[in-house]
């Protein structure tokens, strides 16, 4: 079962990440599995303009980030998490879908994101 948290339904929250532009905003959120960051993660990310980091964190401490560098390019970004989609939508089950989120984190370098998981 795949639950979605949108931290855009909370209107102070929306309001943070839509309009912040003489801040940073940083998502911060657990995985109750031992998963990474997941595709909808990564779409709310790249969405998102004022989120230039988003940490991970899974239930036995693993501790996932991305960051956008000041270099960030969205236009390469998005490419790449389209291309990660559309291995996602060819396969079927949890190992695609594991496979597309792997395929953008190994390449998100390329759109100048920061990657690291500790």
């Amino acid at each position: 079962m795949n639950i979605l948290v949108d931290p855009c339904m909370n209107t102070v929250a929306y309001h943070l990440i839509t309009a912040s532009f003489d801040c940073i905003v940083i998502v911060l959120h657990n995985h109750p599995s031992l998963s990474k960051f997941s595709l909808e993660d990564i779409k709310f990310f790249l969405g998102n303009g004022t989120v230039k980091m988003m940490v991970v964190v899974t239930n036995l401490g693993n501790i996932s980030y991305l960051v956008k560098r000041d270099s960030y390019n969205r236009h390469k970004a998005i490419g790449i998490y389209n291309h990660a989609v559309s291995v996602h939508n060819e396969g079927s089950g949890l190992r695609d879908y594991q496979k597309a989120v792997s395929y953008f984190l190994s390449n998100c370098y390329e759109a100048n994101i920061i990657y690291e998981d500790r």
